[in-house]
């Protein structure tokens, strides 16, 4: 009797492990989600790709060693820059980075952030990027800033225009 019974309990353990055995395997995966609105046309935000988050990245470091050349090597032959500080627009290359440069003994910049994402349904891509800047000036002025940029990447995956926001946050 007690021998039967273990036989059915097998049995039964056997079924249930049989079954759980058969059930398919469940894999997630992730979609594209569309979020937030750009209020004058309606459209939506995905997240945009690591590749752009990385390419700001390799242009903050060569920014902090002061190389020019590297940084435009990431962006077309001329930029648009907003300043934080300046009404109007500026056209830079080059060769206007590296009078920028000129006027200091090192830069510190560290980034808290890099947000890339892009509009939904085309091919514009962005990389928000918060960072704490430390400037050493050549008189000796010590400058120290936070700011907010965004990098806005052109079908040619290179950087056409850079908006830069002041920000006052607790340092």
């Amino acid at each position: 009797m007690k021998a039967k019974k273990a036989i059915k309990i097998s049995l039964v353990l056997l079924f249930v492990s049989v079954l759980t055995s058969c059930t398919p395997a469940v894999k997630e995966v992730e979609v594209d989600r569309e979020a937030g609105e750009y209020v004058a046309s309606g459209t939506k935000y995905t997240i945009g790709s690591d590749e752009k988050a990385e390419i700001v990245k390799k242009v903050l470091i060569s920014y902090a060693a002061m190389d020019a050349e590297s940084v435009f090597s990431h962006f077309r032959d001329s930029i648009i820059f907003s300043s934080y500080n300046s009404k109007e627009e500026t056209k830079m290359n080059v060769e206007m980075l590296k009078e920028e440069f000129s006027n200091y003994d090192s830069i510190i910049s560290s980034p808290v952030y890099f947000l890339p994402y892009k509009q939904a349904g085309s091919n514009r891509e962005f990389v928000n990027v918060t960072t704490l800047e430390t400037k050493y000036k050549k008189n000796g002025e010590v400058e120290v800033d936070r700011f907010l940029a965004m990098f806005l990447f052109g079908d040619d995956d290179k950087i056409y225009k850079i908006r830069q926001f002041r920000t006052e946050w607790q340092k």
